[in-house]
């Protein structure tokens, strides 16, 4: 999967995570790590001796033979040192957790033209509140039909900048009446896998454009169920794999 480019990541990668403690009994870190490979969420990885960050996903665990299996990393540098160095850092984050763990690869496997990654289980599992959750960019072509439906049955179609299961990047028209703190009754798409998404929205915040014929409203989703937080997740999975592939 793709590389994350942000400078201000650039840090020691794969050095030692510092929490005061962790979980270490094995039946709490697999129920996490199921958690994280079921709900696909994605998991930002740093490998020893390479700067960056790459986005991965857990594909599989082995809780008898003590293994997971991770995607395939599309930049080629992440995919040699990841092999080469064989430890990395993770960090993602589950229904509003920040999950972080170290661990190691073990071996890899092909199929269908893809690599999997197999590597340890990582001895502890340390995990946080996080404020923000990390944002999927959609293309242009990738973008759905979005209809947002306002409290006067308004409809505004829209396109998804980015997203993650706590809000969204809107691009709208100009002279679209929403702004700051407005509430949109429903924001309507379809996921890549044709599911269509009802969600309430709030306006947090708009960027202008004074030499441009659209902006953007910068939304927060509100009253999100599981269901559709979980569907929301896979929508970014599988942009997130659609964008790799194109790079």
């Amino acid at each position: 999967m793709q590389r994350e480019e942000t400078a201000s990541e650039k840090t020691n990668n794969a050095s030692p995570i510092e929490h005061d403690n962790g979980i270490k009994l094995k039946t709490h870190k697999l129920i996490i790590l199921k958690a994280l490979q079921e709900k696909r969420c994605q998991l930002s990885l740093s490998i020893e001796g390479i700067d960056g960050n790459f986005v991965s996903i857990i594909l599989a665990t082995d809780t008898t033979n003590n293994w997971l299996e991770l995607d395939e990393l599309a930049a080629s540098e992440g995919h040699t040192a990841l092999l080469e160095h064989k430890n990395y850092r993770a960090s993602g984050w589950l229904n509003g957790i920040n999950i972080e763990f170290m661990a190691n690869i073990i071996g890899q496997q092909q199929s269908a033209g893809l690599i999997r990654y197999r590597s340890s289980l990582p001895d502890i599992i340390y995990q946080h509140q996080r404020r923000a959750n990390y944002r999927t960019p959609v293309s242009m072509m990738s973008s759905p039909e979005v209809h947002l439906i306002l409290s006067d049955n308004q409809v505004i179609n829209a396109q998804i900048s980015d997203i993650s299961t706590s809000g969204a990047l809107l691009t709208v028209p100009a002279d679209c009446p929403l702004g700051a703190g407005d509430k949109i009754t429903q924001c309507i798409f379809k996921t890549l896998r044709n599911k269509l998404i009802i969600v309430e929205a709030e306006v947090k915040r708009e960027f202008e454009n004074k030499q441009s014929s659209r902006r953007r409203l910068g939304c927060r989703f509100t009253n999100v169920d599981l269901k559709t937080t979980q569907e929301i997740q896979r929508y970014a999975a599988a942009v997130e794999r659609l964008n790799a592939r194109r790079r």
